[in-house]
């Protein structure tokens, strides 16, 4: 056991009160260096850290000026510098931002809208005509982002740019507890719910992230995730602001290959799907190239020098690490568990992968595992503003003579609630403690290990609990499984466990598998045989379409 275990972090950073503290502070340190970067009309467009407390400043004395009854102001529409400014405005001013998933349907978003009591939009333009259409009656006005053009007849930023500045809004005093933000959720059962941040929360989260990561002003990260999802704006956009980083904005998945090529970043916060997706390409690139007996071999090689030294790996796959960008060191994934073989493969080339988890009702990290320290198999050190616990009550079974049960946390990062849902709220605590709804265990390092949902927990009629996940995660490495989901069958009334299976369609044809269904259970047979038997697959259905899933690409339950 290292002793660097029991104290993996690194140190404190500057203590900060209010996201707008955050805003100032970085200001202050990185004022003429680039916070974000972005692409307008094919040329890189940056904007300094001045720039953007400046930007920020602008208009939040413009909305100070609207006099809203509520101050709940939505954030509607794709990536881009002015939608950031947008919501780092309203926390500037003190007033409640409510960013909107732009996957959902307008009908869906409309309803948001009215359930958090909005009574102003920044949305891009697309958007215009169905809000200003909507009956909803709290809803006083609808701003453009991209060209402040505001509907209702009401004031246009433009106008206000002529008018002299006063302090008002530097003045005024920020309370960091109070309501700051509601976020709805995307789960994957269920009705969205509006989880309600302050300021605070955000912050202390910002703030024990710094601690995991060893990145520092000189790093740059490629924004690819959603801002309106609190993963990306607290672990991506917020924290490399406290570093003094910068972030490239990522305008479109599909050019998210050419564009690590262009910002050559050396940090990617990302989602298991991302992570895999680059897996698939430099596996394909090899193959194409008929390099991939080699890349095997010199995987072997890296693996065998492990203790020599990143550096080493990072050399002998330079040619690799070339397609995306030549800088990557570092990628944190989050948003689901990703499987240990793939950060294997990554450090064993040379990038750093750290895993991490969260959820939004606690702003939402709540354990990492730090880059210096990592452990197999876990979801990370649970990080310093928070505490956490497995559920005594509710207890499952043992793992490595751990006790396994509900994770339950508390702390300055978690939640006040759900907006206008006492019901629920009450039904998430235990008391003080959080109730995560996911399963795990935790070892006498405080590091978490996670096995499943709560919710999707199958009880056998014989009394045993499978977690679909610890199954979904072994049968998905096979190359023929593009997604799988695994649920409890009862036929005959005779009850199984299921694997619900949408093959690759491009791995069946290029090994020319005939009879797919009979090629499936036999991979699923040998993954049984690593299974006790009260887990194991009974039958295998497939579908011929890819399971519906939310807006962060996480398959929702059938």
């Amino acid at each position: 056991m290292k002793k660097s275990y029991k104290n993996p972090f690194y140190e404190y950073g500057e203590k900060l009160s209010s996201v707008k503290e955050l805003m100032i502070f970085s200001a202050k340190n990185y004022g003429e260096k680039a916070v974000f970067k972005y692409k307008l009309r094919n040329k890189i467009i940056s904007k300094t850290y001045n720039e953007l407390l400046s930007d920020v400043k602008e208009k939040s004395q413009f909305l100070v000026s609207l006099d809203l009854p509520k101050h709940h102001i939505a954030i509607i529409g794709k990536t881009s510098y002015d939608w950031i400014v947008s919501y780092l405005s309203v926390l500037y001013a003190g007033m409640v931002a409510v960013p909107i998933d732009i996957l959902l349907s307008t009908e869906e978003y409309l309803e948001l809208l009215e359930r958090a009591d909005v009574d102003l939009v920044f949305c891009d333009k697309k958007y215009l005509s169905d809000i200003e259409k909507s009956d909803s009656k709290g809803l006083k006005k609808i701003i453009c982002i991209n060209d402040n053009q505001v509907s209702e007849n009401g004031i246009t930023l433009s106008e206000k740019e002529d008018m002299s500045l006063d302090n008002a809004v530097d003045e005024n005093k920020i309370d960091a507890e109070a309501l700051a933000l509601i976020v709805f959720t995307s789960g994957t059962t269920g009705k969205s719910k509006g989880v309600m941040l302050s300021q605070k929360n955000i912050i202390v989260d910002v703030m024990s992230a710094k601690r995991i990561l060893g990145l520092d002003e000189r790093d740059t990260s490629l924004s690819i995730l959603p801002l309106y999802h609190t993963y990306e704006m607290t672990c991506d956009i917020l924290l490399m602001m406290y570093y003094g980083a910068s972030v490239c904005l990522n305008d479109s998945l599909k050019y998210m290959s050419q564009n690590l090529k262009l910002y050559k970043p050396s940090v990617l916060y990302a989602v298991p799907m991302v992570v895999e997706s680059i897996h698939r390409t430099i596996m394909e690139s090899a193959k194409k190239k008929n390099k991939e007996k080699i890349l095997k071999k010199m995987l072997k090689l890296s693996s065998a020098l492990k203790n020599v030294g990143i550096n080493l790996s990072r050399k002998i796959f330079k040619s690799v690490l070339d397609e995306f960008g030549g800088e990557l060191k570092l990628i944190v994934s989050g948003g689901a568990y990703l499987d240990q073989s793939y950060i294997d493969f990554f450090d064993a080339i040379g990038v750093n992968i750290v895993q991490g988890y969260g959820i939004t009702e606690c702003s939402p990290l709540l354990s990492a595992n730090p880059d210096r320290f990592k452990k197999k198999y876990s979801i990370g050190c649970v990080v310093s503003c928070c505490q956490v616990k497995i559920n005594e009550d509710e207890r499952y079974e043992k793992v490595n003579g751990h006790m396994v049960g509900e994770i339950l946390a508390k702390g300055d990062n978690v939640m006040l609630g759900y907006y206008k849902d006492t019901e629920n709220t009450n039904k998430a605590f235990d008391g003080e403690w959080f109730k995560t709804g996911d399963i795990g265990w935790m070892d006498e390092d405080n590091y978490l290990y996670i096995t499943g949902r709560v919710k999707n927990l199958i009880i056998l009629s014989n009394g045993k609990n499978v977690s679909p996940e610890e199954i979904e995660g072994k049968i998905s490495l096979l190359p023929v499984i593009k997604e799988v989901q695994v649920v409890s069958n009862k036929e005959n009334n005779t009850e199984q466990i299921q694997a619900i299976i949408f093959p690759d369609e491009l791995f069946v044809k290029e090994n020319n598998i005939v009879d797919v269904q009979k090629y499936i259970e036999n991979e699923v047979n040998d993954v049984n045989r690593s299974l006790p038997v009260y887990m194991q697959i009974g039958s295998v259905k497939l579908r011929d379409t890819e399971f519906p899933k939310t807006s962060t690409k996480k398959i929702k339950r059938l």
